[in-house]
């Protein structure tokens, strides 16, 4: 049995990407200044009512509690301290009642308090997100000796491999045999939580297993299966598909899936060596599993959903003023931007921020945000109303900003 403490306020552990990988801080740029309101005062307001409308006008759902809680956890197995994270919906005063489970996996080098933006997302349309890391390691990897020495397509293959799948399959089915148990037992909060209506959720690393769980064949021919989890569907976000796909790996998948990616979702490891790799799975998926949302603009760290913390959106405040200013007293320059074959991490960052692409990346992140609620709904809640959104006025109102195909 797992020993349950409380973490109270204990500190959450920030992922050491940022200091090997220089791409993240213009992404991270796009991130902070949906927080802090930078750019030309009078465009920010103009774009942010712009989102706010475009927001509005997109799936409704099912009533559902607005807003989410998130409540960090810690267990402690074989002397190990590991760090889980249960988001649920916020309160309305009305009677609790238990809801349908979303299993979160981060990316690499990310830890449990990763995803957030989608985690809130998810549970304030009524789930529950439990998010986790399963293996330490994987949380770490951005302070290996590899991510030090620069190593990073190597490092990527060596947590993409086949056996690190299997051990993090055995690690997961031992954390959520545990989870199970304590919503058995009705202990809070997990007495909440439904487990006979499940969906896996992913980011890169997670998304790997996200598609393991759902049915995808691996390099030696086998399918996995978890023990204790038996989602009903998968969301996969830059899902990493490491070689030109194999389409009979797909053939067998289970349960629908749903692929979030896009144009510019490029890859930092350098293992996704045709970004149209990441698209082509879901058509090799049986007809009415998978489904696709292609979104322009959205760069791969943004599709993370990470929160920024506010002492980087103080720094980030601080650095678009000086930006500007430095930029008001020199001549116009031309924009600044590697090219899309050039890795990702070797990426300039622009003196100052492209205000309108930001935009359109946001648009595209509240469309993906959008998209996959509905496909919750539809599959894990059965919603007709869900059904009948993404069969046809979702791409309406998405317009340019996103394709969704698939599913039918």
């Amino acid at each position: 049995m797992i020993e349950l403490t409380s973490l109270g306020g204990a500190r959450l552990r920030a992922t050491a990407r940022s200091l090997f990988l220089a791409s993240c801080a213009a992404i991270g740029a796009s991130l902070l200044l949906s927080a802090c309101g930078g750019g030309p005062p009078k465009a920010r307001l103009e774009e942010q009512q712009q989102q706010r409308e475009f927001e509005s006008r997109g799936y409704a759902g099912e009533p559902a509690p607005r807003g989410a809680e998130v409540q960090p956890v810690v267990w402690r197995l074989r002397g190990e301290d590991l760090r889980l994270s249960l988001a649920l919906p916020a309160p309305n005063g009305s009677k609790a009642e238990k809801r349908p489970v979303i299993v979160y996996l981060p990316g690499l080098g990310e830890s449990e308090t990763a995803g957030l933006r989608w985690r809130r997302a998810w549970a304030a349309a009524g789930y529950a997100v439990l998010s986790l890391q399963p293996l330490e390691d994987d949380a770490m990897a951005w302070s290996s000796e590899l991510a030090r020495s620069a190593e990073f397509t190597e490092l990527g293959r060596r947590h993409y491999a086949d056996v690190q799948t299997r051990r993090r399959l055995a690690r997961l089915d031992e954390l959520l045999t545990e989870a199970q148990r304590l919503s058995r037992e009705g202990a809070a909060p997990w007495r909440w939580l439904d487990w006979s209506r499940t969906a896996v959720a992913g980011y890169e690393l997670g998304a790997q297993m996200a598609m393991a769980l759902a049915g995808e064949r691996q390099a030696d021919g086998t399918v996995l299966a978890s023990n204790v989890l038996r989602p009903a569907a998968a969301i996969v976000i830059s899902p990493q598909v490491l070689a030109q796909p194999d389409p009979a790996r797909y053939r067998d998948v289970a349960i629908p899936v749903l692929g979030l990616t896009g144009p510019e979702d490029s890859d930092v490891l350098g293992l996704v060596r045709d970004l149209r790799w990441r698209e082509l799975p879901f058509a090799a998926m049986p007809a009415g599993r998978g489904w696709l949302l292609s979104v322009a603009e959205v760069r791969h760290a943004a599709f993370g959903g990470n929160e920024p913390r506010p002492e980087d959106v103080e720094r980030e405040n601080k650095r678009i003023r000086k930006a500007e200013e430095d930029a008001q007293s020199q001549p116009p320059q031309g924009r600044h931007g590697a090219g899309r074959g050039a890795p990702a991490r070797m990426a300039p960052v622009p003196a100052v921020p492209d205000y309108r692409r930001l935009h359109e990346q946001q648009l595209g992140v509240i469309a993906a945000r959008q998209v996959s609620v509905a496909f919750l709904d539809a599959q894990i809640k059965e919603s007709a109303a869900a059904r009948a959104w993404l069969a046809g006025p979702a791409q309406a109102w998405m317009g340019k900003v996103g394709v969704l195909t698939g599913g039918r």
